[in-house]
């Protein structure tokens, strides 16, 4: 028994080790078979291996074993149902192939979504890998517009359009159903549908020679089918970029969007309408003083740029603009400044001015844009055209002499008077038979209405002490209280009420930015310190002795924290803020009780008005650097001026007793007084008393200054004080203590206003009979009674009740 399960067990083992060799070698083959099917054929799309293929594409198969695909063969084209661990497992027939020139193209427009491979002669499929297949997948494509209506021009004409793929690079087609050509076509997709304007690249294998714009337009070769009709976007990626419908004929277009090679594809609709070119102004008049700046704003509709007319024939003076909403706001804000409009070699910049916009100026620098306006005699026609063009139109307009150049039109600058701006709707401007100026498509109109500047006044206030340069104006003018004595250390504001002095100071400062912000001091300086302005400003004190020269406000060279200048762009008005605690703002210590005068004037010649020389602030009277303000007449100055007094900080408390003491009360109190202090000032009051270790205390409590100058501080708890105990009271401001006082707690407060009383009676409206040293007769005979001992002598009864009555209540109220 025991051999013949050896001889079992031997046998077995034999089987099993058969098995296991087998085993092995089954698995070898299969790794060879399927690595030699992964070599032997290969799958392409446009010369590139591919093993995922977007339906459409047209699949190159080609290689394989035994000499390769033959031609007199057929495939079978099979799909993978069935995978186990990256082998094919199950799979199913597609259809037959047959072969050319040894390759098999595979067409996948009609394939689903799956794993494909060839079987056939000279392939070895018998083990397949999924690495051996390739994948067919579907391309996603969807195409928007941002907007579904447009216009044939201005601003509406653009609309974005958004592309997205699940594909990273592909080409489309672009047609519209035969509604639009190529052309019509291109200039909607290569930005402006000019072919020599866009950066080139190559598209050769799509037999287009270059492609233009941010969706790489490109232009089929004539002989390419519907050339004439569709374009091609070359090897995108996602993207969105404007489409510009500009020139483009009324009416609904679908536009339809096909992948080269693949069957992805997408339309949008978009209908396409007349351009409603409009515009406004947002005011009808702006008011404004002769050298300020005006701000006006045109809203734009269907449009982004306009051409403006600055000025007439009637005013003396015509400036052609060009203005474009380069912000997409919808409307295009413009500043000026009248005081350098006009002047002779003056940059555009120094005159126009927008934030966010662009405006360009013909008689200023001009520029691309604004040098495509056209000059007509008469009518819009080519025969018409002045050939001079903007000078030309100017002589017509017997603005300008023959020779001379657009910004000689003035003598000096844009004086007060009615200018009108009018929006034309294209570039075209003429000069009608009776030799006036017209817009061919006037749209907007209106009226700049400057005024001869004034001067009305000057004050000074104060406000808390600060760096000049700290706040805006209208925070400024919100904490400023207007007072003639200024407390050292708080900050002085000279404040002028005038008007035709912005425009200037702009100028010096050469930041539009300023009339925001504010302008440096030393802006001030220049501008007065140029002699045919004939404007001049100065704080000066009246503290020349011998050979010293007066205190005065330093402006040249300041730093913008000692002094510093505003306007308000309304109305002209200037400001001048100093900070007194600043040693380096006036050329001179200041002393307690210093009386200072601010002064502005604008000055004129006695016999000459003003004149431009070689540029807008080369002038004077007639010409020369000789003072004449550029808005007034010959002999006509006009000045005002203030007096101010800076005097050193001081407080004083109330409720002071006989003995100047302030009378606490031992309760919850709050303490109040009057100081010179800028209202406003950070303040607070302290009492307290060190007189031994257990009577020490300190309260502090913040105080607020109202406008008169009246402090009051926070409610302060002093209930554990007791009556007649002493202590002190400090005042203080901005960090210092501006003055202290003694005090006493008292019960309750002296009444300061209680009546002055003596020992003598009230006197009564009941005088006491006169009488003399003589008795008084009387007749025992009579029946009337004598006069008892009970009368008050010198009164009546009634009196004394009355001087009873009066002395009891002054009893009463003194207890």
């Amino acid at each position: 028994m025991t051999h013949e399960r050896t001889y079992r067990e031997t046998g077995r083992a034999l089987v099993l080790a058969a098995m296991m060799v087998c085993s092995v070698v089954a698995m070898s083959a299969a790794f060879a078979g399927g690595a030699t099917a992964s070599d032997e054929v290969s799958y392409t799309v446009d010369g590139e291996d591919r093993t995922l293929v977007f339906q459409g594409q047209t699949v190159v198969a080609s290689g394989g074993s035994d000499g390769g695909i033959d031609d007199d063969e057929v495939y079978d084209l099979r799909e993978v149902t069935d995978t186990s661990g990256g082998e094919v497992d199950g799979t199913s027939f597609v259809s037959e192939l047959n072969p050319e020139n040894g390759d098999i193209e595979i067409e996948t427009a009609d394939l689903e979504d799956g794993n494909y491979f060839l079987e056939g002669p000279g392939i070895d499929t018998s083990t397949v890998a999924t690495s051996d297949t390739f994948e067919v997948v579907t391309q996603d494509l969807t195409v928007e517009l941002e907007d579904e209506a447009v216009t044939d021009g201005g601003q509406d004409a653009f609309t974005d359009l958004d592309i997205d793929s699940n594909r990273g690079t592909y080409s489309l087609n672009v047609s519209a159903d035969g509604d639009l050509d190529d052309e019509e076509l291109f200039g909607i997709f290569s930005d402006d549908g000019e072919y020599d304007e866009i950066t080139t690249q190559d598209a050769d294998e799509l037999d287009v020679g270059a492609t233009y714009g941010e969706f790489n337009a490109g232009v089929y070769d004539e002989d390419e089918d519907d050339a004439d009709e569709t374009i091609v976007l070359v090897d995108l990626d996602d993207r969105e970029h404007a489409l510009n419908f500009t020139d483009i004929d009324d009416g609904e277009y679908d536009l339809e969007f096909e992948v080269v090679d693949s069957d992805a594809a997408d339309s949008v609709s978009v209908e396409v309408g007349a351009e409603d070119l409009d515009a406004e102004f947002d005011q009808s008049v702006y008011t404004q003083s002769a050298g300020d700046v005006v701000e006006f704003t045109i809203d734009l509709e269907d449009t982004d740029d306009a051409y403006v007319q600055f000025g007439d024939e009637d005013a003396g003076y015509v400036d052609i603009l060009y203005v474009e909403d380069d912000s997409d706001s919808g409307d295009v804000t413009v500043q000026v400044n009248t005081r350098t409009a006009g002047a002779p070699n003056t940059a555009t910049e120094d005159v126009f001015h927008s934030e966010d916009d662009i405006v360009q100026s013909l008689v200023h620098d001009g520029g691309d844009e604004v040098e495509q306006a056209a000059f007509y005699d008469d009518a819009v026609d080519s025969s018409n055209a002045l050939e001079g063009g903007f000078s030309e139109y100017l002589e017509e307009l017997d603005l300008l002499s023959d020779g001379d150049e657009p910004d000689e039109q003035l003598t000096r600058p844009l004086q007060a008077a009615d200018y009108n701006v009018a929006v034309n709707g294209n570039e075209n401007f003429i000069v009608d038979a009776d030799g006036d100026s017209e817009l061919d498509d006037e749209l907007a109109l209106a009226t700049l209405d400057l005024t001869t500047p004034t001067i009305e006044s000057v004050t000074t206030s104060t406000a808390p002490s600060d760096d000049a340069d700290e706040h805006e104006l209208d925070e400024l003018r919100e904490i400023a209280t207007e007072r003639t004595e200024i407390a050292a250390d708080d900050q002085l504001i000279v404040a002028a009420e005038t008007g035709g002095l912005t425009g200037a100071l702009l100028a010096q400062e050469g930041d539009w930015d300023a009339l925001e912000d504010g302008f440096a001091a030393d802006s001030l300086y220049e501008l007065t310190e140029n002699d045919g302005e004939g404007i001049s400003f100065e704080v000066e004190a009246d503290d020349a002795t011998g050979n010293q020269d007066p205190t005065t406000l330093v402006l040249e060279n300041a730093d913008d924290d000692d002094v510093y200048v505003f306007v308000d762009t309304d109305t002209g008005a200037l400001y001048v803020v100093a900070d007194t605690s600043s040693s380096s703002a006036f050329d001179g210590s200041l002393e307690d009780g210093m009386e200072f005068t601010a002064t502005l004037e604008y000055e004129t010649d006695d016999d000459e008005r003003y004149a431009f020389g070689d540029g807008a602030f080369d002038g004077g009277a007639d010409g020369d650097a000789e003072a004449a303000y550029p808005y007034f007449d010959a002999d006509s100055d006009e000045a005002v001026s203030t007096d101010v007094t800076i005097v050193d900080p001081a407080v004083s408390f109330d409720n002071l007793d006989a003995d100047e003491t302030v009378q606490l009360e031992a309760g919850e109190i709050v303490v109040t007084g009057e100081t010179n202090v800028a209202p406003g000032t950070t303040a607070d009051v302290r009492i307290g008393h060190v007189s031994g270790a257990d009577n020490t205390f300190l309260h502090t409590a913040d105080a607020a200054i109202d406008a008169d100058g009246v402090f009051e501080s926070n409610e302060i708890d002093l209930s554990d004080r007791e009556v007649d105990e002493n202590a002190t009271l400090e005042f203080r401001a901005g960090g210092s203590t501006i003055g202290d006082a003694d005090g006493i707690f008292v019960d309750a407060l002296e009444d300061d206003d209680a009546d002055e009383t003596d020992d003598e009676p009230e006197e009564t409206d009941d005088e006491p009979e006169e009488t003399d040293d003589e008795p008084v007769e009387t007749d025992d005979g009579t029946d009337d009674p004598a006069t008892g001992d009970d009368s008050v002598p010198g009164f009546g009864v009634a009196v004394a009740v009355v001087a009873l009555l009066a002395a009891a209540m002054i009893a009463l109220r003194r207890q």
